[in-house]
């Protein structure tokens, strides 16, 4: 009986500690999702600037709280782009369109790896409950009401 209950504990334990990493699987594929959505924003905006037949077309810069300035885009064959750890390097809008869609595959990789790790994880959540109640309908059966 009492090596039942050391085992309902280490399962326990175990549970807690994979839901734990499931947590955080969980909010990394948040993060990677909000990330990924930022990207292809960006790349949608380039790629209708390149429609535009306008020399200097007219925009709405953002400014914060939702409000916004008007401004012009004096240079619509050229974007500067971020690439990390606060740098910035000005490329042709093609370049930069490939950049984007280099990095949004770079995410879709991380994303489809995570989704992956946080199933595997599932499934031995799944497993450790099983085992747990496997393990309790045996103490249940066991449990005898004592003769007076």
């Amino acid at each position: 009986m009492a090596q039942n209950q050391e085992q309902l504990e280490r399962l326990a334990y175990e549970y807690q500690l994979l839901q734990a990493q499931a947590q955080l699987l969980a909010q990394n594929l948040e993060l990677l999702t909000l990330g990924m959505n930022e990207f292809r924003a960006v790349k949608e905006t380039l790629e209708e600037l390149k429609k535009v037949e306008e020399e200097k077309p007219e925009i709405l810069v953002p400014v914060g709280a939702g409000s916004f300035l008007k401004g012009m885009i004096v240079d619509k064959e050229h974007a500067i782009i971020s690439v990390g750890s606060g740098y910035a390097v000005e490329k042709s809008l093609e370049d930069a369109v490939a950049y984007l869609d280099a990095r949004i595959k770079e995410y879709e990789d991380a994303i489809k790896r995570t989704q992956e790790a946080l199933q595997q994880i599932q499934e031995k959540l799944q497993d450790l409950a099983q085992k747990a109640q496997k393990i309790q309908q045996e103490q249940a059966m066991g449990f005898k009401v004592p003769k007076k």
